[in-house]
């Protein structure tokens, strides 16, 4: 009996270090976005270094982008109508979305929902998931490259938009240029490496270390991000960050990415494309990178929540909805029983 509940103990701390391991990002973005928050005071100096900041912007988003196969896409722009399909839904039925959404939950939230609706699509998890539901991938890499590479523009015309004369013309301006020189040109030179094949063939060989490498790279910028939200708190200057405005802020953001992702699924369905390309419009549409959403939040001085939000959000549910169709794909491939199976 001992030995019997010694083993069951053995497996229970096995199985609970196996989902720490699992979501080691999400309790470390949350562990760290408290510790910011808290302990503002004692890290102002640090968050106040700009060139600090966008060289963790500019190396994470080369991490990110190194290992990533873009010269596998000729099926994707022999047939371009899924990623434009896909395309349209992430940077132009979000935002449109968003908009009258982010008027309902409070000055301080509602602007970073702009942010996080405007932000390109991720350059990673969006394949990943296309591709574990058994979906084309190669579309949600084409979509990748699209949103990416016109997210210096797109960006701060949604923002420009969605909140009128609250920004000043300079900082839109600025990031504008910081968008290009951070963003888009070290995902371009990315590229540009793996054109040396023993460049590229180290890249795709270490993936996992270079995406680890990234995701310490998006965690600094959360924490930077968390440190700025908790000075501008530390003032008399009233704040709408409650318990109810959070909850709705999480309630609408859900709603849009699920909206969002089904309606790919249907879009594309209509349109008579293949049943992998609609799984991928359906993740690429609606995912949202947070590197970029979290470096122009903090960059315009809006909250970062609805950004970490939005991608603790898409993470969860993506999760479900690619086991769902891996679940359905598997059902499908699996022989049919025998008669002898089906006796008695």
């Amino acid at each position: 009996l001992l030995n019997q509940q010694s083993e069951a103990g053995a497996k229970n701390v096995k199985q609970t270090m196996n989902q720490l391991r699992k979501n080691w990002f999400l309790i470390s973005l949350l562990v760290l976005l408290a510790i910011g928050f808290e302990s503002a005071s004692s890290f102002e100096s640090l968050s106040n270094i700009e060139w600090l900041k966008w060289t963790v912007v500019s190396v994470t988003m080369f991490l990110m982008a190194w290992p990533l196969e873009f010269g596998k896409l000729k099926s994707a722009f022999a047939s371009p109508l899924a990623p434009l399909i896909a395309t349209a839904l992430n940077l132009i039925a979000i935002p449109l979305l968003v908009w009258p959404l982010a008027k309902l939950v409070g000055a301080e939230l509602g602007p970073g929902m702009i942010i996080a609706a405007a932000t390109p699509s991720t350059l990673a998890s969006a394949a990943v998931f296309t591709r574990r539901a058994g979906g084309d991938d190669s579309i949600a890499m084409m979509v990748t490259i699209l949103t990416n590479a016109s997210c210096f523009l797109v960006m701060p015309f949604w923002v420009m938009v969605q909140t009128g004369n609250s920004i000043d013309g300079s900082a839109l301006v600025g990031t504008i240029y910081k968008l290009l020189c951070f963003v888009v040109i070290p995902i371009g030179l990315a590229q540009l490496a793996r054109i040396n094949t023993p460049s590229a063939q180290w890249a795709t060989k270490h993936k996992p270390k270079l995406s680890f490498a990234a995701l310490i790279g998006i965690l600094s910028m959360v924490f930077l991000g968390a440190v700025k939200m908790g000075l501008r708190f530390e003032g008399d200057g009233p704040s709408n960050l409650g318990a109810g405005n959070l909850a709705l802020t999480a309630l609408f953001l859900l709603l849009v990415h699920v909206a969002v992702f089904w309606t790919g699924i249907w879009l594309s369905s209509r349109s008579g494309l293949s049943h992998e390309s609609q799984i991928a419009v359906g993740f690429s549409g609606s995912q949202k990178t947070l590197m970029i959403g979290l470096s122009t939040a903090i960059n315009l001085g809006f909250s970062i929540v609805p950004i970490v939000l939005y991608h603790t959000i898409q993470l969860i549910v993506d999760s479900i909805f690619a086991e769902r169709f891996r679940s359905k794909l598997l059902r499908n491939q699996s022989p049919e029983p025998t008669e002898v199976e089906n006796s008695p």
